[in-house]
């Protein structure tokens, strides 16, 4: 798998980010009708939260989970197919967590650029003044705090916070402060806090996470085109791959449950059921169904038909919960509301993964193909 064959699937959620993130602090940035915005939400925005994002990074990296944000909006149903495909590919050749961890850290790297594009664009555009409300701090209390954030900038002194700026910018609802206009000084401090703690982390992590996984591309290409030489240079009366034998016909015996592991619409299922006979119960699984479910569809004595995408590979997940059953394998592809051809390709890894489960029976009817 070549390093550009993912490249449209990065450009089109690094688009979906900074958009986000443009109108979201945009409209955060530009304050209210007086122009006024508080100085602690943008801490909170441009501070607090890109420490916390990295902890959270740093906690699910060791708990070895694959939940992120890229993973939630390859999840959105608006991707074409050809996305999917390669996600599956990079899934199938072991490089889908390094694949997953660098977008990671180039969304999150989008985000914070699209958030200091907006805030700039707001500074040049309008006129933002800094303020900042508290009931139970005083100036002196918030001081300390802001120097700490501001120690990797010290060199920096038109950046640092001062406790005259910060009476200043101090705000009430019940009286106007006359030292306001002073306080839009301080967009050079949210400037240099924004570039410290949201972007130099994440692109120092997305060049290392870029760097390596380009590395395990390359090391999978050669390890691919050293399997093809090898395969080139193997005897050519090769034993055929063992694969399962396909029944074009539509065989249940008895009353059936449909399991439908592949997130079927419900339109296609009624086109099932034409060839099948109505089932009695639908099962909806996936990867991420809990145990309890899993074992009420095991208990069922039924006949199970179990439905799954063609163009997923199959994963170990599925064939866990397939060895603890028996029932009906049926690989469907479709588009839109109606079903298509399975490639041979598709068909064929089908055919090896049920080979090694005999109690389930492979099926493809040709109504359904």
């Amino acid at each position: 798998m070549r390093a550009d064959s993912y490249q449209q699937i990065s450009s089109g959620l690094s688009v979906l980010v900074f958009g986000a993130a443009i109108v979201s602090s945009s409209v955060l940035i530009s304050g209210d009708q007086l122009g006024r915005v508080n100085l602690l939400y943008l801490l909170i925005l441009f501070v607090a939260w890109p420490v916390v994002s990295l902890l959270l990074m740093v906690i699910l990296s060791v708990i070895k989970t694959e939940k992120s944000l890229v993973n939630a909006l390859l999840a959105i149903p608006i991707w074409p197919r050809t996305w999917l495909d390669t996600v599956s590919q990079l899934k199938r050749t072991g490089l889908f967590k390094q694949w997953l961890f660098c977008q990671s850290q180039k969304m999150a790297l989008v985000f914070n650029a699209g958030c200091l594009l907006a805030f700039v664009f707001v500074l040049l555009f309008n006129d933002v003044t800094f303020v900042w409300r508290s009931t139970l701090l005083n100036a002196s209390q918030v001081l300390p705090v802001l120097e700490t954030i501001a120690l990797p900038w010290l060199f920096i002194d038109s950046a640092q916070p001062l406790l005259s700026m910060l009476e200043m910018a101090q705000d009430s609802r019940l009286s106007l402060n006359p030292h306001l206009v002073a306080a839009s000084a301080w967009w050079q401090y949210i400037f240099m806090a924004q570039v410290v703690y949201a972007l130099m982390p994440r692109l120092c992590l997305y060049l290392v996470s870029r760097k390596q996984l380009l590395n395990a591309l390359a090391a999978s290409e050669i390890a691919a085109k050293n399997s093809r030489d090898f395969a080139a240079h193997s005897s050519t009366v090769s034993q055929r791959p063992n694969l399962k034998k396909i029944s074009r016909t539509s065989a249940v015996s008895g009353n059936y449950v449909l399991l439908n592991w592949a997130g079927l619409p419900e339109r296609l299922i009624s086109q099932v059921e034409q060839v099948y006979g109505t089932n009695e119960r639908v099962y909806s699984l996936n990867e991420m169904t809990d145990l309890a479910s899993e074992l009420t569809v095991i208990n069922d004595d039924r006949v199970k038909l179990l439905i799954v995408a063609a163009w997923e590979p199959p994963m170990g997940e599925l064939e866990d919960f397939m060895r603890q059953t028996q029932g009906i394998v049926l690989p469907l592809d479709w588009s839109s509301d109606q079903f298509q051809s399975i490639s041979a390709l598709h068909l064929d890894e089908w055919r090896r993964f049920c080979f090694a489960l005999p109690n389930w029976e492979l099926q493809l009817p040709k109504e359904l193909s």
